[in-house]
């Protein structure tokens, strides 16, 4: 049977074929790149026997088989396997050509089945570059279009700017499916990197980065001090440096006050700086992009003298707690701008006793208390400069809580140790009085070195502060333990004991290697229970 005849038997039966629940089904859509292998599998075919079977793409013939054996057709002898089994066509080595709409017509003994599928055969993009219209382009005066050139098939195109995607706007058009990029009135920011990115759905590709040169005017030109300050000692050196955003670079002229100094460059160089320098300086710039001038804003250049000389002085007789006032003076020469007054290193504040002056070059403290003792600082200071002079203060008080310590019982021959102390400056002296009587004890330390029962009593510290005249006062009491106490226990035992005078005739009783009878014995332990 030719293939004529082949194809009008085929569409006799697909005209009056009945699928009785049969079916050939083959994947909706294949894509697949140039140079790959694709095998197009059917989902399901119809039951076996088969008549004959058909590949085709498009209109072409691709494969022909029967009972008699499979025909392969040119061009596809050598790229074409049909698997028997299961009807799917390996297609190797794919190009673009192989795109297209594939079809399996399948014949049983009664009834002919078709399927279809389509491929796409994708050429991956390559040799992306961009093509400018032109590279060196004027602030708001320009114009620039940007080609993506690329291979591949079925391409899509975007645009970056450095990492961000380049989008439609007010200044950019992107046309021919996104291959050009159209940027009017260019700005300086407008530079790139431009990359293009070409891409389908097997791959993508990007284009080698593109930087535009674009010029425009001097712009922001400032003015800069090294060092920085406000004010400047006479003496001293300093330089000011231009800056500009020009492209091509700026050049620069320098003037003080208006007039102009003759100084080209970027840096002006002032050394020893006098009084007679003061002034607003400013700086020119231009390129050869623009003749006109763009002018700084002025920087102020005044030149002081140093702060010298600071002395801080204060009361110079003796101050008393909740007594005595304090006015602290601070003096200085040269040019003031601030004064700052700190107590031992902690900022000074005006609060109940204390008051700083309007000028704030004294304080007065009233009355004054014992948190007020410690190092005063005031520093003058001004731009350039500053000086601090120093004063310590101290506030007499006291004696306070005068506190006795030491035990409140002792044994017998023991040594007893009291010791006084209280708030008090300058330290206070002491004086021991014993119940009523005044020992030769002029310490804060009250020894005793072996107590006897007449050591029991009332024990008085007295404190006194020679500076404030004041007195206060603690006091104590001491009561001396006998060794030799003995429990309620050990009595009731010896009165046992008498009562079985016959049991104990063997037993003695001694005291310091004393025997005693049982009548001392009997008074001795009724004495130490009295005690």
């Amino acid at each position: 049977m030719d293939l004529h005849a082949v194809c009008c038997s085929l569409l006799l039966l697909s005209c009056t074929g009945v699928c009785f629940g049969q079916e050939l089904l083959l994947p909706e859509r294949i894509n697949k790149a140039v140079g790959e292998n694709v095998v197009i599998t059917p989902i399901h075919i119809p039951d076996p026997p088969h008549a004959f079977i058909i590949w085709r793409c498009n209109e072409t013939f691709i494969v022909i088989g029967s009972a008699v054996g499979i025909i392969i057709q040119p061009p596809y002898t050598h790229r074409v396997i049909l698997d028997p089994t299961t009807l799917a066509l390996e297609l190797r080595s794919l190009t673009e050509s192989d795109t297209g709409r594939y079809s399996l017509i399948v014949a049983t003994l009664t009834t002919p089945f078709k399927g279809e599928t389509s491929l796409q055969v994708f050429g991956p993009p390559s040799n992306v570059i961009v093509v400018p219209s032109k590279t060196e382009l004027v602030e708001f005066r320009s114009t620039v279009s940007l080609v993506c050139s690329a291979s591949g098939s079925s391409l899509s195109f975007i645009w970056l700017n450095g990492s961000s995607e380049v989008r439609a706007g007010e200044r950019v058009q992107l046309t021919d499916n996104n291959s050009s990029l159209t940027i009017t009135s260019v700005i300086r920011y407008d530079t790139g990197p431009y990359q293009c990115e070409a891409s389908n759905i097997i791959s993508k590709a990007m284009s080698p980065p593109l930087k535009l040169t674009i010029y425009y005017v001097p712009e922001n030109v400032a003015v800069e001090a090294d060092p920085v300050r406000p004010f400047y000692s006479s003496g001293s050196n300093l330089t000011l440096t231009c800056s500009a955003e020009s492209n091509p670079a700026a050049e620069f002229q320098w003037a003080v006050n208006g007039t102009e100094l003759g100084e080209m460059g970027q840096e002006l160089r002032l050394s020893n700086i006098q009084s007679s320098q003061s002034g607003n300086y400013t700086c020119m710039a231009h390129n050869n992009q623009s003749l006109n001038y763009s002018k700084s804003e002025p920087i102020s250049v005044t030149v002081l003298e140093i702060i010298s000389g600071a002395v801080l002085t204060g009361p110079t007789v003796d101050l008393i707690e909740d007594v005595s006032s304090a006015t602290l003076n601070c003096n200085v020469s040269g040019t003031i701008y601030s004064a700052e007054w700190r107590k031992d290193n902690q900022k000074l504040s005006a609060r109940g006793n204390i008051i700083f002056s309007n000028d704030n070059r004294s304080v007065m403290i009233s009355p004054v208390r014992r948190r007020d003792s410690g190092e005063y600082k005031c520093t003058f200071s001004n731009p350039i400069s500053s000086d601090t002079a120093t004063y310590r203060m101290t506030v007499n008080f006291g004696p306070d809580n005068v506190k006795i310590d030491g035990p409140f019982a002792v044994e017998e021959g023991n040594k007893l140790t009291l010791s006084c102390r209280t708030e008090s400056t300058p330290n206070a002296s002491y004086k021991w009085m014993f119940n009523g009587t005044v020992p030769e004890v002029n310490t804060a330390v009250f020894t005793v070195e072996q107590v006897t029962f007449m050591h029991t009593g009332n024990y008085t510290c007295m404190a006194s502060n020679p500076v404030t005249g004041r007195n206060a006062s603690a006091s104590h009491v001491l009561e001396v333990k006998d060794t030799f106490i003995q429990s309620d226990l050990q009595l009731r035992k010896y009165k046992q004991s008498e009562q079985r005078s016959s049991a104990t005739r063997g037993v003695s009783w001694t005291v310091n290697h004393l025997r005693l009878s049982p009548i001392l014995l009997h008074a001795f332990f009724s004495a130490q229970l009295v005690a």
